[in-house]
């Protein structure tokens, strides 16, 4: 099941908002994780399940989120990308492993390709999401809660959507080869 990108997006969109016009990083999780379950709710009600992802990420969000505002302390909330990325990237490799391709899974409809090229795809995509978390720990880290924010909402975001527009293309590119091949 694929949900719209702005439908997905709901809870960040609803954090950076909040965010950029309290600069309160408690408040913009509380709103958040709020932002959450409205959006599992809407999730359910509009489509009649709910994803995996959207689970995993309205959980890790409440858990994380919760003990940030219950603790007052910003640490964990500033971890919670890096453990759903690293959630995201161990299930892709550990699918690998067990003969289950989850990209080509999402894709395969669109796309046809030789299994190989699917193993490499899944294989980067599980690899970048695991880089992606270790990103996030060090601009989390190394950097001020403003421009944590910041990369959370754009920069993260800016390089997936890179990285899918990259793998898409070349998965296109390939497409075209190996059908000319067939």
């Amino acid at each position: 099941m694929q949900n719209n990108l702005f439908f997905e997006m709901l809870p960040l969109v609803a954090f950076f908002i909040v965010y950029y016009i309290t600069k309160n990083l408690y408040m913009a999780t509380a709103i958040c994780i709020i932002a959450s379950w409205i959006q599992l709710i809407l999730c359910k009600l509009k489509y009649k399940r709910i994803s995996k992802n959207t689970w995993i990420s309205t959980i890790l969000i409440t858990v994380f989120g919760g003990l940030t505002i219950v603790l007052h302390n910003k640490t964990f909330v500033m971890l919670k990308p890096t453990v759903l990325l690293w959630i995201l990237g161990v299930s892709l490799l550990i699918g690998q492993a067990m003969g289950k391709n989850g990209i080509k899974l999402m894709l395969h409809k669109e796309i046809n390709l030789p299994d190989q090229i699917w193993t490499k795809f899944n294989l980067a995509w599980g690899l970048f999401f695991i880089l992606m978390g270790f990103i996030n720990l060090f601009v989390a880290f190394n950097f001020s809660e403003y421009v944590w924010v910041k990369y959370k909402v754009f920069g993260s975001l800016g390089l997936t959507l890179a990285f899918m527009i990259i793998t898409i293309t070349l998965a296109f590119i390939l497409q075209k080869r190996y059908n000319k091949q067939s």
